[in-house]
């Protein structure tokens, strides 16, 4: 009798601006190097201080039951007061920037909170689209008065368009480590991430993750959710109306968070928990 050989699903051609993805590896072990790396190219703070600091998820305790999630993709904790917020944006919706920056604003407001000490964030948001129209791969914006004064530190934002990183055209005068990233950011296929980083031994451990995850069926599961999220979305905005792009949106987060459910109920997790990370009711779950 000939046995059936079982065939292993993988995700290639990926996205690494996939949310789950981008997240899986930023957050890893094996990318630790690469991410240290990028971030000390960006902000310029010391490779030294980076290596101590935390990397994790940013979710910020609700302080109500109807109070709606609220947490970034990437949260680097340097201490109590200095922390640096990772927004992966593969696509672009009406409300994406004011989002991530009322994430940033609600941290510098919990960290004052408990330690009596105004924090500072920097905030960078990694832009997998051109939103500002421009030639230039990074952006600077930080709070400023009429003519030109910055009011405080407290706040920085960072934009890194990956189109432009990429472009010889327009990176002539960026860190080489922020080319890379990008360059790691929009490549699409395992052979391809060899060859362009062949050699490299800190982006090759970061490679030999994506490679791990891209065959692991729980991962691809959460992979396939955000996909099939943002396909949703970006047909609701094609449909030219922005009523069908916002339900396009919420409809595409509702479904995104009951298959995340499901996978968390599988593993016997307790309901409250399921509950924070997705936002859905007790009773939603045991529907």
């Amino acid at each position: 009798m000939k046995v059936k050989e079982q065939v292993v699903k993988t995700i290639e051609p990926f996205d690494m601006c996939n949310d789950s993805l981008f997240k899986s590896i930023f957050r890893s072990i094996e990318a630790r190097k690469v991410v240290i790396n990028f971030l000390s190219a960006i902000t310029g703070i010391e490779k030294e201080r980076l290596e101590k600091a935390e990397i994790h998820g940013g979710d910020i305790a609700k302080t109500k039951v109807t109070e709606k999630a609220k947490a970034s993709d990437v949260m680097v904790k340097l201490n109590e007061q200095e922390k640096i917020i990772v927004e992966i944006n593969d696509y672009y919706n009406s409300n994406q920037f004011e989002k991530n920056t009322e994430y940033a604003f609600s941290v510098i407001v919990e960290s004052t909170k408990s330690k009596k000490k105004y924090s500072k964030i920097i905030l960078i948001n990694i832009d997998n689209f051109n939103k500002f129209k421009t030639k230039k791969p990074i952006l600077h914006f930080k709070l400023r008065d009429e003519d030109g004064n910055i009011e405080n530190e407290s706040y920085n934002s960072i934009h890194l368009i990956l189109d432009n990183c990429v472009n010889k055209l327009y990176n002539q005068n960026i860190d080489e480590e922020i080319i890379k990233f990008s360059k790691f950011l929009k490549t699409t296929t395992l052979d391809d991430m060899k060859k362009v980083f062949k050699g490299d031994e800190d982006y090759m451990a970061a490679v030999r993750k994506v490679e791990d995850l891209s065959t692991d069926p729980e991962f691809i599961g959460y992979y396939d959710v955000e996909e099939a999220h943002k396909q949703e979305v970006e047909d609701a905005y094609d449909s030219g109306t922005q009523i069908g792009f916002e339900k396009g949106r919420e409809d595409g987060i509702s479904q995104r968070n009951i298959e995340i459910a499901k996978n968390m109920l599988l593993k016997d997790i307790d309901l409250n928990t399921i509950s924070e990370c997705t936002n859905l009711s007790i009773e939603e779950l045991k529907s």
